[in-house]
């Protein structure tokens, strides 16, 4: 696939980032190019500048920050990402991408972008000028660098004297050369950058260019960030380096938004969200508090548009640094695996367990010999807090459990039965190999079962089922040997071959019993699966 087609398919797309300068880069997926680090995670923690005290409470109204933008601003850099002779095809005839779908500011800048590149007469010309005919600082071309074209733009923040830099993944993505523009007491470097290390499943990419001395920004701790604190975004938005933004904290630790796709494996999500204006080529650029500290690492907008619309996300700097630390190790990360399936819990369910609310995660399934199955956590088990971090959906989870490191042993708070517990695991590592074992498992446990509900047909369990289904005899309930495929539960994932063994956490043995508890809900049926071996939890409309 030629880079220009491969640019059709990643437009579509790439409105929803805040990334990508104009110039379509593969969006959010990356192999992962990282030369054998050089530094240990304590050494690399070590060229740190950290800050990590609270902000003064209820301080008068600031007029000007000027004073907090004159600190951060050198440590900002603009990067240049470029793919070898990645134009060349379009400029020998090939057709130009498709627009027609993107919003129309957005089409006529591309479409600027692509008839400067051919020219008129087919020549190659300068990329967009700035407004008042300002040209933006943008690398000239040599014969060397007649190799490459240019992907696109992004920012990026300084982190150490010695030239660490922090930015997303998906501006370095799939880059053949990286720079980094520098500005200094009114003077501009030029750096090529190399990738130390990139995880697509946070969005986080650390660079290095070769100095010293250089301006090192000084960062702060995420975790005590509140709503309501005024925050500046910094980078080079539609190629306008050094552009500065303001707004507060609208929301901490969203997750779910579907904003991150990582490669064989999950996202994890944990964003600040912020309503200062984040454009594209604001990737990787630092979102900083009101004292100039790095609080986050800006990263996409939700926009219909694709231009901002007061919406915008960063990841938080302690997980950002977090990953860096891992990538300086080996260039991988590593990240603790539980071995559970969660679900969210909704009112009805949330009713049914007599919880006070829908905070939490519900365990829908203990995958076997996992940390959690050797714990003790069992399919029903509602998890409230790990090690005293709060819980607040399913989304959350693995993004809490995540953060720590294999062989690290975490404290759950739940609630079995309508009493609370504690349980303590042992993480281990989560490996594509686990991964690929339990998506697996989950696009077959998206749902429920049962002709307790419509279009699915359950019977007693005899001793000829148990031979056809290979259900063995310790395990009793009614069994699913019929399931209508256009039913809500065959959508949901539930499989015929199915037993049931609880309805709304009642033990069943027969199909009238089933039934009649099933009708007992009016809108939602909870139902306790057997699989082949494996004990899963599915939540279902009964309508």
């Amino acid at each position: 696939m030629s880079p220009l087609t491969n640019m059709n398919k990643t437009l579509q797309t790439a409105i929803a980032c805040a990334a990508v300068g104009m110039f379509g880069a593969p969006l959010l997926h990356a192999e992962e190019k990282q030369p054998a680090a050089k530094i240990s995670s304590e050494e690399f923690h070590s060229r740190l500048r950290k800050d990590d005290s609270a902000l003064p409470a209820g301080g008068q109204l600031q007029m000007s920050y000027a004073g907090v933008v004159d600190k951060i601003l050198p440590s900002v850099v603009t990067v240049f990402s470029y793919g070898e002779r990645a134009g060349r095809a379009m400029r020998e005839g090939q057709e130009m991408p498709d627009l027609d779908g993107l919003p129309p500011m957005f089409r006529e800048y591309l479409w600027e972008w692509f008839r400067q590149q051919q020219g008129e007469e087919g020549e190659e010309r300068p990329g967009p000028r700035g407004r008042r005919g300002q040209r933006q600082e943008q690398p000239q071309e040599n014969d060397a660098e007649k190799k490459f074209d240019p992907n696109g733009v992004g920012s990026g923040v300084i982190i150490s004297n010695d030239g660490y830099i922090l930015t997303n993944n998906h501006v370095v993505a799939e880059a053949d050369k990286i720079e980094a523009i520098v500005q200094v007491n009114g003077s501009t470097k030029r750096y090529v950058a190399r990738v130390i290390g990139a995880d697509p499943q946070t969005d986080v990419a650390l660079i290095k260019i070769d100095g010293t001395g250089l301006p090192a920004a000084t960062l702060s701790d995420s975790s005590k960030l509140r709503v309501g604190d005024i925050v500046l975004a910094l980078g080079a938005p539609m190629e306008l380096s050094r552009s500065v933004s303001q707004g507060i904290i609208s929301a901490l630790g969203r997750s779910g938004m579907g904003i991150i796709r990582g490669r064989d494996m999950p996202a994890y999500e944990d964003f600040i969200q912020t309503d200062a204006a984040i454009n594209p080529g604001n990737s990787g650029g630092p979102l900083v508090d009101s004292l100039g500290r790095v609080i986050g690492i800006n990263t996409a907008i939700y926009s219909r548009s694709g231009m901002n619309a007061g919406i915008g996300f960063a990841i938080p700097i302690n997980l950002a640094l977090r990953i860096a630390e891992d990538l300086t190790d080996d260039g991988e990360v590593s990240r603790g695996y539980l071995g559970i399936l969660p679900a969210d819990i909704d009112a009805e369910t949330a009713k049914l367990w007599k919880l006070n609310d829908e905070s939490g995660a519900i365990i829908r399934t203990v995958k076997k010999n996992s940390p959690a199955a050797k714990a003790g956590l069992q399919v029903g088990d509602v998890i409230l807090s790990v090690s005293g971090k709060k819980i607040e959906n399913a989304s959350n989870l693995p993004v809490i459990v995540s953060s720590y490191r294999p062989g690290q042993e975490i404290t759950l708070e739940i609630i079995r039965e309508g009493r609370p517990m504690t349980v303590s695991a042992r993480l281990e590592r989560l490996t594509p190999e686990i991964l690929a074992g339990a998506e697996a498992q989950d696009e077959n446990d998206k749902g429920a079962p049962g002709e307790i509900l419509p279009g699915v047909t359950i019977q007693n369990l005899t001793p000829g089922l148990r031979e056809r289904y290979e259900v063995t005899e310790d395990i009793t309930g009614v069994i699913i040997t019929k399931l209508d495929p256009q039913s809500r539960a065959a959508a949901m994932g539930v499989e015929e071959g199915d037993v049931i063994t609880q309805v709304n956490r009642k033990p069943v043995k027969t199909a009238g019993e089933a039934n009649t508890l099933a009708k007992e809900s009016s809108k939602t049926v909870l139902l306790k699966i057997w699989r082949k071996g494996d004990t899963m939890l599915f939540m279902v409309g009964n309508n």
